[in-house]
């Protein structure tokens, strides 16, 4: 049997050898994609005459296969404000962490715009330099020259951070005592924490363990939440603050509406809307 070009019952057959490992249907719709891709690449025809077929045998697995994603708990600022009593901000490298949580939180960027996987894989263009951060009197301006969604320079995200006065979860103090306690050259990395000689690059290794560390401190169940739970977080919080969807869509890079699966909401939300129902009723 030649392998290429495949048919679409060899892809309905291949679709069912894999529901035997995987519980989610979109991770198999992701493999047969890639079948697809790779008939593309070899310039061979990839078999679409019956692709209701492929349809069908999706929405069967998925009633087969009963899946609910697994998504990290949103870090909300009371959790900020617990884990802020846990960090000494005479500490440079807890200030660092520190300043690092709050621009994943307030900005709701993903971590690879932040920090590396290693020192040797930071990269400039990627991750926030220094020079990336502008100071004003009253909030900072971050740019960001790529992203998931920026892949080919076609486009520069600039988002402002401001003051939040007297407050721990002010990411504008935040960072300039990072920037005080930790000087560096504007094409260095916006995140560093000290070794024995001199500074290293925070890395997400480190981001990571400090920040499940900091969350078992405050009595949380760490393995639910992850990098991600700022991003989440932040956008929950926006919506609550009744900031409009198209800017949180914005203001997180969002290429489209995923950005809604994050938002979380409470019993508090939910009652709002049974009681606004009921109000329009009596009127």
């Amino acid at each position: 049997m030649s392998p290429l070009p495949t048919s679409v019952n060899t892809l309905c057959l291949y679709g069912k050898f894999l529901s035997r490992s995987f519980k989610s249907v979109a991770s198999i719709q992701n493999y047969i994609s890639g079948v697809k891709t790779l008939h593309l690449l070899l310039g061979v025809e990839f078999p679409t005459e019956d692709w209701f077929s492929i349809k069908l045998l999706f929405r069967g697995l998925s009633r087969q296969n009963h899946h609910m994603p697994r998504r990290a708990l949103p870090i909300t600022p009371q959790i900020l404000f617990q884990m802020y009593e846990f960090l000494d901000m005479s500490n440079p490298s807890d200030v660092t962490i520190w300043c690092c949580f709050l621009f994943a939180f307030f900005l709701m960027v993903r971590k690879s715009n932040l920090v590396p996987t290693s020192a040797k894989n930071f990269d400039p263009h990627k991750q926030l330099c220094r020079n990336n951060v502008i100071v004003f009197s009253d909030y900072l301006l971050v740019r960001m020259e790529w992203s998931k969604t920026i892949q080919f320079g076609n486009r520069k995200l600039e988002l402002p951070l401001v003051k939040i006065k007297e407050s721990p979860l002010c990411p504008y103090n935040a960072y300039n005592r990072m920037c005080t306690l930790i000087p560096a050259d504007g094409d260095k990395p916006a995140f560093l924490i000290p070794q024995s000689k001199g500074y290293k690059t925070l890395c997400y290794s480190f981001f990571q363990k400090r920040l499940r560390d900091i969350l078992e401190m405050c009595g949380l169940n760490s393995s639910k939440f992850s990098s991600h739970s700022f991003r989440r977080g932040g956008a929950t919080w926006a919506f609550h603050s009744k900031v409009p969807s198209e800017l949180i869509q914005f203001h997180g890079d969002w290429r489209s509406d995923a950005y809604k699966v994050y938002l979380e909401f409470d019993l508090h939300d939910k009652l709002s809307i049974s009681r606004a129902m009921a109000d329009e009723i009596l009127n």
